[in-house]
């Protein structure tokens, strides 16, 4: 199984916008050895033009989205790849990370099959923000913008690593290009659903609550689902979810009309992603 993680890792050192720096080289354009720090454990070259990362085996054929160049992780044969630079962040918000990408994997029976082919993480001061597999997924023939909300961390020195981990011989790329920062995205691009939706689990409203309150999360790709209200000792309340949901931001009223006052706990579990939050109940 092939593993292809993007993460961004968050120094928590707080800077003046006054020092902020635009993402070097963002284009690629630049060539090699100006903005990014490569690393490729074969020694493939990772910044190329379309002509560089040409194959029989990759239809249809890769064009850089602008210019000449592109960026590509990935590889094959156990290759382990990155792409990394750090960046101050301005501290204007809403700041958000925008790149094109689109990747190519093998057509074998490794991407025919559950939990199976390239997986692409987006990590945050260590917080998983988003999770998806590329065969089954998030397959893109074509450059589609994609974006990472950083505004929690806008003014920060902020280290960007794209990575790839390639787990057998079966061969699986993602392409990037036209990496930057932006304070904005376009009402088109919302409603096309380009903008990768991590798990969360946002704290409900109002709290406290009598006798009702909203609970709002979001997923970055369809799971199984539960969400269940427990009391203080533990003891489950009630459940507002047990089913399978696709990616998206829902909401659930709990109508705790018939329970006591007092502190309780609602638990998000959604896959591999488990968040319990507190709520108080005050009639």
């Amino acid at each position: 199984m092939k593993l292809i993680r993007v993460y961004l890792t968050i120094p928590f050192l707080i800077v003046s916008a006054l020092h902020a720096q635009a993402i070097v080289n963002g284009n690629f354009d630049l060539g090699r050895n100006n903005g990014w720090t490569e690393y490729s454990k074969g020694g493939f070259t990772l910044i190329g033009t379309g002509a560089l990362f040409a194959s029989t085996d990759i239809t249809p054929p890769v064009t850089p989205y602008s210019e000449q160049y592109m960026g590509r992780i990935g590889g094959y044969s156990y290759e382990i790849s990155s792409l990394s630079q750090t960046v101050i962040l301005p501290s204007t918000t809403p700041l958000y990370l925008k790149l094109y990408v689109q990747d190519r994997n093998a057509t074998t029976s490794e991407c025919a099959g559950l939990w199976v082919g390239a997986q692409i993480r987006v990590f945050v001061a260590g917080q998983k923000i988003y999770d998806t597999y590329l065969c089954l997924y998030n397959q893109l023939e074509t450059w589609t913008p994609i974006y990472f909300d950083l505004s929690a961390v806008a003014g920060q020195s902020v280290q960007i690593i794209f990575q790839a981990d390639a787990a057998n011989s079966v061969w699986s790329f993602l392409y990037i290009d036209d990496v930057s920062l932006t304070n904005q995205i376009t009402g088109v691009e919302k409603e096309k659903g380009l903008f990768p939706i991590r798990f969360e689990l946002k704290q409900n409203y109002p709290n406290p609550f009598n006798p009702s309150t909203q609970i709002e999360f979001s997923l970055p790709k369809k799971e199984q689902v539960s969400l269940k209200i427990f009391n203080s000792i533990g003891d489950e309340v009630a459940t507002l979810v047990n089913e399978a949901l696709p990616a998206g931001i829902h909401n659930r009223t709990w109508n705790a009309a018939d329970v006591a006052s007092g502190v309780y706990f609602f638990r998000l579990q959604a896959g591999g992603f488990i968040e319990t939050k507190k709520l108080v109940l005050m009639k």
